[in-house]
């Protein structure tokens, strides 16, 4: 029986156990941190403020003499937009829809400001007071401001509205999070125009774009060609410059050779010289021995000779004129010819080619005076050969004539006489020469004993008659005088001494 009663007593202590703390639940009200909670009535004042704030928590609220409200404090998207339209500073109407997020600021005076207007009102109710309040401060605010400014800052605009709207918003314990405009329209076609001049100058900015991008395309294409020229000038002036070293090197080559040619030319005419100086002697010695014993036929050939001589020294002058003046005379012509041309190139090729032709000409030079000097040396070798030689045949001659003049002088007047006698056929043939030369002859004849063939054999023998008057007129020797003498004397023939 005893266990019966503690088993109940207990039950009942269980069930008042739970009974209590289902009140006491009761009591205690909670809310969530998007709502504050506002308890009032006896014994709910806090902070010189008639009722207890809790946001985001619990308070144990009194039945009968306390009560609680609940305040929401999340955001509101409000539509903000005017039904009529909202005149600009210039007059012009417009209509602005823009979008604001407004909620009860989360400071307990704010709160306590927001309960003693709104608690007890919708979110709707209290989004209508928020929208006439931002309604209101948008027109004054637009009023102020012009169409292009509002277009070309939203921002700006936005931020200005947000910032006067704040200050009338707080003292119904709301707050702005943030404002922005949403779009204007017009029912004049304003903006219709405005944005058609903005078009077109965004065109035209656009084309002035194009044109001036095109402007510096164009330049920098023109920086890049003459930077393009600039580096194939260097490299045309690199490789001129290694065609003039190049060139040079060639041109002290030919120098070296020209010299090294020349001084080997020299060393031949010299000994050549020297070969035909012995060459000259001896044949001089042998041609002198040879004039002794032929004395009459020498003195002719010896002056023969002297005259093949004389012409042989013209021809070698002439030689001399066409193998070293005439071509140096065209080398030179020919070397102005190519500096002329050259200088016509441009500078860097015109001083390479003057380089070039000034090395080359000291070269030719060089190698002409060389070779001048071997010709000179020559020619005194050969002049010293002839001079040699002409000396031998001197004496030669000067032997032969004196002993000439010794056997003239045993010569008589008969004798001379025979000689002169001896050389008139050819000095008859020597004057009738010319008309030997004749090929075909035709006479004319008018008749009489002085014309036709009759008057060329008397020319003839007019030639024959004469030439004793000539022979007289050099000589001072009168043939026909001598004759008669010696018919007078008695000699038929006259017989010269022997030589």
């Amino acid at each position: 029986m005893f266990t019966m009663e503690m088993l109940l007593i207990t039950g009942l202590g269980i069930v008042m156990l739970f009974l209590i703390a289902w009140i006491i639940s009761g009591f205690y009200q909670k809310c969530g941190p998007n709502q504050a909670m506002l308890v009032f009535g006896l014994g709910a004042e806090r902070d010189g403020r008639r009722c207890s704030i809790v946001k985001g928590g619990g308070a144990i609220v009194l039945p009968i003499i306390q009560d609680r409200k609940f305040l929401s404090l999340e955001v509101m998207t409000i539509e903000v937009r005017s039904q009529a339209p909202i005149i600009t500073k210039s007059g012009i109407p417009m209509f602005v829809e823009g979008v604001a997020q407004v909620k009860v600021k989360g400071d307990h005076d704010s709160i306590e400001i927001a309960a003693e207007q709104f608690l007890g009102k919708s979110d709707e109710e209290v989004a209508t007071i928020a929208h006439e309040t931002l309604v209101g401060h948008l027109r004054a605010i637009l009023g102020t401001m012009e169409v292009e400014q509002l277009i070309q800052n939203f921002d700006a605009f936005a931020s200005k509205v947000q910032e006067v709207t704040i200050n009338d918003l707080a003292k119904m314990g709301l707050t702005v999070v943030s404002f922005t405009i949403k779009e204007i329209k017009d029912n004049v076609g304003y903006l219709e125009a405005l944005g058609r001049k903005r078009s077109a100058d965004v065109r035209r900015d656009a084309d002035i774009g194009v044109a001036h991008a095109a402007k510096e395309t164009q330049i920098e294409q023109a920086h890049a060609q003459r930077d393009a020229q600039i580096a194939q000038a260097l490299a045309a002036q690199e490789g001129a410059q290694a065609k003039l070293a190049a060139d040079t090197q060639v041109a002290e080559a030919q120098k070296k050779f020209q010299v090294s040619q020349a001084q080997y030319q020299a060393e031949v005419a010299a000994q050549k010289a020297s070969s035909d100086l012995a060459y000259d002697i001896v044949k001089a010695q042998q041609e002198q021995r040879l004039i002794l014993e032929t004395q009459q036929i020498k003195i002719v050939e010896t002056q023969k000779q002297v005259e093949l001589q004389q012409i042989e020294v013209q021809r070698q002058q002439v030689a001399l004129e066409a193998s070293v003046t005439k071509p140096a005379e065209a080398e030179q012509t020919r070397i102005q010819i190519i500096a002329q041309a050259n200088a016509q190139a441009t500078k860097l090729q015109a001083q390479g080619a003057a380089d070039a032709t000034k090395l080359r000409a000291i070269a030719e030079a060089e190698a002409t005076k060389v070779a001048g000097l071997a010709q000179a040396e020559a020619n005194k070798a050969r002049g010293m050969a002839e001079a040699q030689v002409i000396q031998a045949k001197g004496q030669a001659e000067a032997e032969a004539m004196l002993k000439k003049a010794e056997s003239f002088k045993q010569y008589n007047q008969a004798a001379m006489s025979q000689m002169v006698i001896d050389k008139l056929p050819d000095l008859v043939g020597a004057a009738a020469g010319p008309i030997s030369k004749i090929g075909q002859m035709t006479v004319l004849s008018t008749g009489g004993d002085g014309a036709g063939a009759s008057k060329i054999s008397s020319d003839v023998i007019s030639v024959a008659a004469q030439s004793l008057s000539m022979i007289k007129g050099l000589t001072g020797f009168d043939l026909i005088q001598a004759v008669r003498q010696d018919k007078e004397n008695g000699n038929d023939t006259p017989n010269p001494p022997k030589a």
